[in-house]
Order: structure tokens, then sequence, then C-alpha cells
């Protein structure tokens, strides 16, 4: 079956299916790999030592920074400031945390089930983070959940697993 499944979860109804869907899909392998991503768009939501801005999110938050204006201006942590840190570490775009509301409140619901299960938080735009995450992962499926939003909402707005299903390079499933 799957080896890595990776679940963008939000508490909405859609996202609360596809829970449910990712519960019976590890049910049916006991080597599979759960990872339930939370992506908001706070500021502080990163861990607190990270002292470091990626471009990719410069790029996403502030108006007129272009990465293809400005080129890469890939910024490094400080081993300075961290020197317990080596510098093999994974420094990518993970920040794994449980802290959030959200996180604490899946993780309550799904203490019954004794799984193992990774709880990630990261800030910035939903989709592309979804994606980035499930690449640099190897997530072997994405499972979102659909948004309900109205036909001219998804016009205008564009939904998030939608987004997810076109750009991601993983299998995506999009749970109704």
């Amino acid at each position: 079956m799957y080896k890595h499944i990776l679940l963008a979860y939000d508490e909405t109804d859609g996202s609360k299916k596809a829970l449910d869907e990712a519960l019976k899909l590890t049910k049916q392998s006991h080597d599979t790999k759960l990872t339930i991503l939370y992506v908001s768009e706070e500021k502080g939501s990163v861990d607190s030592d990270d002292h470091f801005t990626p471009t990719h999110v410069l790029a996403d938050t502030s108006p007129g920074f272009d990465n293809q204006y400005m080129g890469n201006l890939s910024v490094a942590r400080d081993e300075k400031i961290h020197p317990e840190r080596q510098s093999n570490q994974n420094q990518g775009i993970t920040t794994p945390s449980s802290e959030h509301g959200v996180l604490r409140n899946v993780k309550e619901r799904l203490e019954p089930y004794h799984l193992n299960i990774n709880y990630v938080h990261l800030s910035g735009s939903e989709a592309k983070r979804i994606c980035e995450y499930a690449k640099e992962n190897n997530s072997d499926l994405v499972l979102v959940g659909n948004s309900g939003k109205s036909n001219l909402k998804k016009w205008v707005l564009g939904s998030v697993s939608e987004k997810v299903a076109h750009n991601c390079e993983t299998s995506v499933m999009v749970v109704k």
C-alpha cells in the first residue's frame, strides 16, 4: 500500500472526512506512516529558534518581492547562534510542532487509536507548503478535503485542494 500518507488538515468538514479516509488507509497497512499537516498564515507559527526566512516565504508574504527580479537570496541558519546544531541536519521547510490548537484537537481525537502519527505545523501559502512538504518528505499520497466553496468563491479565490491536485508531484486524493 502506501508508505507515507500526508493529510492536510484544518478542522473543516472536508478535512475531517479526509482524516477518516486516512485512518482507513493506515489501518490497511501497519507500516504506513501518517503525517498530519496544518498550514497557517500566522507569522509566529514556526519554532522560535528558527533564525532564517526562506526566500519562497518572502515572495509569498512581501508585496513587491519577487524571486524573478531578486534572484535566489537563500539565507542559512547562523550556526554561531545554535552551535549544538550540526550543518548536516535537515534545514528544510519542516518545523514539527503539535503546539497549535488545531493539531492539539486532532491529536486528542486520535489518541484512542494508538497510531504513530507525526504532527506538523507550517506557515505560508497552504497549497504551496503542502506540495513542498510532500515532495521533501517523500509522501506517497496527499489527502486533502474538498473545500465546499461555491463556484464563484472557487473562481475568485481558488481552492486549496484544487491547487494541490494540480501542482503536487505526489499522488493526491481529494475527499468529498
